[in-house]
């Protein structure tokens, strides 16, 4: 029995062989594909903006296997919850995690070829490589986008700021405009450009789109170098609508330099800017060189230009006068390295209106405008020598055609007002003459309008419009005597032996004389000189040297002896009083006070013996 139950076991086991595979064969496949299909529709869920599926799903018998990386956690936590509510797995094996975070999240676009971009970096998780691609092309022109091939090796990660999409289609519109091998990044909102510019129009537009970022973003470092021209054009004019720039410059600190050079030289007209920038200055010559010299060239124009053409510099026009022709040849000859000269064609038309100023300030007389030629110049300085009172004389005129008759009468008669004025200006303006300025009290200004009318020329117009300093408040006799009394005491005025020269150190005592008389304008103020003390040496005087004598025909000088003995130098002895020196300088110093504008009548030299045995000068307060 025991052997048949064993036969019949053994029997069996085929049967259950069959059994099993039947079961694992047939039934587990179906079984797995059950699962799998609502499965696979969660993970087709997860596909967005073009991207592909995150999510991976496998059946393993009844349990499921998920895996992959969500673009953020809500995703995840969401394709989580959905997995675990699907029927029918006995498990769900949970292989799931987040796409890494990139801090900078940095993005790049490269111009890698006239037809090609590569976009290398990082690219937003949520959007995937067809979304994006298609969100840059949109960005492109019709034409372009057409022959441009876009390959995407970012990698996906979190942290991309927000604005990504503009900001990249921004970036590839900006590397459009730049030669093969440029690059445009961002790194968080910080956007950078670095190549050379594919024309000058394009590094035009560049430069506009830059002042206008994408919304949130900024525009960090721009290494972005114009493009080249040949040849390379600069020109300044000058018209009557004022100056214009036109061609190249190279950069924009040079514009910067050129516009600032412009507006000196305009004068206040306007300055119209219609360079643009590109390289290609010939090497060797230094642009602030060329701009210090070719603005030095445009101030001798009236109407035209100077122009830089490749490296020759040209001066075309009409002069400002005849003084300018001369210079722009001068010019033209010492042009600095590298430059050479050009055309030069300036013409001369005589100066209208003819203009011609003298002005009094606190420490210098100033000549501007035009004068016909030297002698006119060096007449009007011999005028001006006897105003002098430690004051310079700065010339600033030029030489012109076209002066009207008489300038340098009219002019040198002016400035005999002029002298009598604290400070002011002559003007001729053709056959005007114009006397402006300030006395030092109304006397003064009134003597000037009254004199005025009959110092022009012929045919010469003239016009005053002299005023008075503010006059110093008045005082009463008692404290005019009082104060006058502390300036005398004070004061210690003395001249060089032998002397009636006003030194400097007089001028501050006198000048504070002249404010005294405008606050007592009742008083009479006397000057006495002084004499020089008994037994001064005079400083010698040069002396002619005698010419040789002759000795008698036939005759030699005797050996030993000089021919001459009238050069030796004889003893110093002190010199004899002058008895008019005192005199002389206390009219030296009425002179002084009376150009500084005491009337007349008011400042006189004391009588001669108040002036003997005195050391100094002396200032006496007469009702």
């Amino acid at each position: 029995m025991v052997a048949i139950r064993s036969i019949g076991w053994l029997a069996g086991l085929p049967l259950l062989a069959g059994a099993w595979f039947a079961a694992t064969g047939w039934a587990e496949p179906r079984l797995e594909a059950a699962l799998e299909a609502p499965a696979d529709a969660v993970a087709a869920a997860t596909a967005r903006d073009g991207a592909e599926p995150w999510l991976r799903v496998e059946a393993r018998g009844r349990d499921l296997v998920a895996s992959g990386e969500a673009p953020g956690r809500a995703a995840l936590d969401d394709a989580r919850t959905t997995l675990a509510a699907l029927p029918g797995p006995r498990r769900i094996v949970d292989r799931l995690g987040l796409v890494a975070e990139a801090a900078p999240f940095a993005w790049a676009v490269v111009h890698r070829a006239p037809d090609r971009l590569d976009l290398i970096g990082h690219r937003p998780a949520e959007l995937g490589r067809a979304a994006l691609a298609e969100a840059l092309s949109r960005s492109l022109p019709a034409g372009i986008a057409a022959g441009i091939v876009l390959r995407d090796t970012a990698r996906a990660a979190r942290g991309a700021p927000d604005g990504f999409p503009e900001a990249a289609r921004f970036l590839v519109a900006q590397v459009l405009q730049l030669k093969p091998g440029a690059t445009a990044a961002m790194s968080d909102r910080i956007l950078s450009l670095r190549g050379e510019a594919a024309s000058v129009e394009a590094y035009a537009a560049l430069r506009a789109d830059l002042a206008r970022p994408p919304a949130g973003f900024t525009v960090g470092e721009v290494a972005v170098e114009p493009a080249v021209v040949s040849p390379f054009v600069w020109s300044a004019s000058r018209g009557p609508e004022g100056l214009r720039l036109d061609g190249y410059t190279q950069s924009e600190a040079d514009r910067a330099a050129i516009l600032a050079a412009a507006r000196l030289v305009a004068d206040g007209a306007p300055v119209t800017d219609a360079m643009r920038t590109a390289r290609g200055l010939p090497a060797g010559i230094d642009p602030r060189a060329l701009v210090d010299r070719a603005f030095a060239a445009l101030a001798l124009v009236r109407e035209g230009d100077v122009a830089l053409e490749g490296a020759a510099l040209s001066i075309r026009g009409t002069a400002v006068d005849t003084q300018a022709v001369r210079e722009a040849e001068a010019l033209a000859a010492g042009l600095p390295a590298g430059l050479s000269r050009g055309t030069v064609a300036l013409t001369a038309s005589p100066v209208s209106p003819y203009l011609a100023t003298i002005r009094r300030g606190p420490d210098a007389f100033t000549i501007t405008g035009h004068l016909p030629d030297a002698e006119a110049r060096n007449a009007l300085r011999a005028a001006l020598r006897p105003y002098l009172y430690g004051e310079r004389v700065i010339d600033r005129s030029r030489l012109a055609d076209g002066a009207p008759p008489a300038l340098v009468e009219a002019l040198t008669a002016g400035i005999g007002a002029l002298g009598q004025l604290a400070e002011g200006e002559i003007t001729a303006r053709d056959e005007s003459l114009r006397i402006a300025g300030e006395g030092l009290y109304p006397e003064s200004a009134r003597r000037v309008a009254a004199e005025a009318a009959r110092i022009a020329p012929a045919g010469w117009r003239t016009e005053v419009a002299v005023g008075a300093r503010g006059a110093a408040p008045g005082s009463d006799p008692a404290a005019c005597r009082d104060t006058f009394a502390a300036l005398a005491g004070e004061s210690t005025l003395r001249f060089d032996p032998g002397s009636a020269d006003l030194k400097p150190a007089f001028y501050p005592v006198l000048d504070e004389v002249a404010g005294l008389a405008r606050a007592c304008p009742q008083a009479r103020i006397e000057v006495a000189g002084h004499d020089d003390p008994p037994g001064t040496v005079l400083p010698p005087a040069p002396r002619e040297v005698p010419a040789p004598r002759e000795t008698p025909k036939g005759k030699a000088a005797k050996p030993g002896k000089p021919v001459d003995k009238a050069a030796e130098k004889p003893a110093e002895k002190p010199a004899l009083p002058d008895p008019g020196l005192p005199q002389r300088r206390a009219a030296a110093i009425v002179d002084y006070l009376l150009k500084a504008g005491i009337p007349a009548g008011r400042i006189a030299p004391a009588p001669a013996e108040a002036s003997i045995d005195r050391r100094a000068v002396v200032f006496a307060l007469r009702s």
